[in-house]
């Protein structure tokens, strides 16, 4: 089932009250369905969990059955990551498990997923386990800002979007936390992923298209400098929703401004480049 073209990202705008899973995340598989991949039986799923498959890869994930759950973010941001295959990859605030799991299977990197909530990190594990990316993929139950670990050749993150003082706090802790700057904010996730990249390393992030100055003035300030920009767009009438940005630790001052990113080309229908993104988490070479 494709996303509503009004719902299909989770940045949304200031006022909003959230987006809603993609295509893939509606699709879902419980263990009563009739289609599972082959290990499922093996599985431990808790009560308030469902089985999703992904759009590519042959994959599932495990999600919150009424907690935050992955959109079409994900998908792009695996998609801008342009990391070869065995970098080392720290996914900040990794939550589900999801973005971890398609650059691990998809990309071929090491991943390790770093996340505050302690039942969203033993339920992405079990995601792990079940895709039998063990050896490419550590799930690490942590604040970020008190983690120590290896130097990483690049962070990807898809981080809380609102200020807590920008629209309706969700009832449910685990939207709230992936949606507001409860427990991370802008400027605490730029220093830690500075603090986290090797000399050199490049950084990977997701965000409001109308929090963009925020963005560009917080990264300069944390010695990371933006170097590449895409806007998504949901329609070519309409206007931009998310910015995918990538940037370089200590890097010099040159930016490139891809065109734009359509999702739908008209309304229900998706565009080729999406549907090459769902595929293969690939963007067009033009980008």
């Amino acid at each position: 089932m494709a996303p509503e073209e009004k719902d299909i990202f989770s940045a949304g705008s200031p006022e909003g009250a959230g987006g809603s899973e993609d295509r893939a995340a509606r699709e879902t598989t419980t263990a009563g369905g009739n289609v599972l991949p082959v290990n499922a039986g093996t599985l431990r799923m808790q009560e308030d969990e469902t089985l999703d498959s992904l759009a590519c890869g042959g994959l599932y994930v495990l999600q919150k059955r009424r907690g935050y759950r992955y959109s079409l973010d994900a998908y792009l941001l695996a998609a801008f990551v342009d990391e070869s295959p065995g970098s080392e990859v720290v996914d900040v605030g990794s939550g589900s498990g999801v973005l971890s799991i398609l650059l691990a299977a998809v990309k071929g990197q090491r991943v390790t997923g770093v996340e505050i909530q302690d039942d969203m990190a033993d339920m992405s594990q079990r995601s792990v386990e079940l895709a039998a990316l063990q050896d490419r993929v550590r799930i690490v139950h942590a604040d970020i800002r008190e983690y120590r670990g290896q130097r990483f050749d690049a962070v990807v993150t898809n981080p809380p979007y609102r200020p807590v003082n920008a629209g309706r706090i969700n009832r449910d802790q685990g939207r709230a936390m992936a949606r507001h700057e409860i427990s991370l904010d802008l400027d605490t996730l730029i220093k830690c992923s500075y603090e986290m990249l090797k000399p050199g390393g490049r950084f990977y992030l997701v965000y409001p298209a109308w929090r963009m100055p925020d963005l560009i003035s917080v990264m300069r300030a944390g010695r990371i400098e933006p170097k590449s920009v895409m806007f998504v767009h949901s329609t070519p009438s309409s206007s931009a929703e998310i910015v995918l940005v990538s940037g370089l630790k200590d890097g010099g001052k040159e930016l490139k401004v891809c065109r734009p990113f359509f999702v739908f080309a008209r309304q229900g229908i998706h565009t080729k480049e999406m549907e090459r993104v769902f595929r293969v988490l690939e963007l067009p070479k033009s980008h």
